[in-house]
């Protein structure tokens, strides 16, 4: 047998992780915002870098972070909407804009979609404490339906 040559019974062991398919894995979207002149809010991968869309959630007021403005609810409505592929009712988008939105950098931001995934499992979740007492506004009966909605997220991916 020549150097170069495996011996017969290791060649059935080698040509299947020379033919092995990798899986690639999903490709990590970041929202990066930034103020030049104008508020720009882009979805950014290892290969592309497109403008989130405003989808008009409530008004078409331009996107806006760092307060608890109507600029920064349609944000939030958006990035939602992207990451789910759906229209994430009106107690998320409300509870996303105080909790995240509102709270990034007014000068510009970066926020993986891992981090809204993750909050999105969190954020409504049954064990948080709040069903303790019953709220007198139907805040309750919200708060399941939007923990309904956050399961059936989950479930599709």
């Amino acid at each position: 047998m020549d150097a170069g040559e495996f011996p017969p019974a290791l060649s059935g062991r080698v040509a299947p992780a020379a033919t092995r398919i990798r899986r690639s894995r999903p490709t990590e979207r970041y929202y990066i915002g930034r103020r030049p002149r104008d508020t720009e809010v882009y979805i950014v991968t290892a290969t592309e870098v497109a403008r989130l869309q405003h989808p008009g959630y409530q008004t078409s007021t331009a996107f806006d972070w760092g307060d608890l403005t109507a600029g920064a609810l349609e944000l939030a409505f958006a990035m939602l909407a992207h990451t789910t592929d759906s229209r994430p009712p009106d107690p998320i988008c409300r509870t996303f804009r105080a909790e995240v939105v509102a709270r990034l950098d007014p000068a510009g931001f970066v926020l993986g979609e891992g981090d809204i995934a993750l909050w999105l499992l969190t954020a409504f979740s049954e064990g948080d404490g709040s069903d303790d007492a019953p709220p007198r506004d139907g805040s309750r009966s919200r708060r399941r339906r939007a923990a309904g909605w956050l399961r059936a997220r989950v479930r599709r991916r």
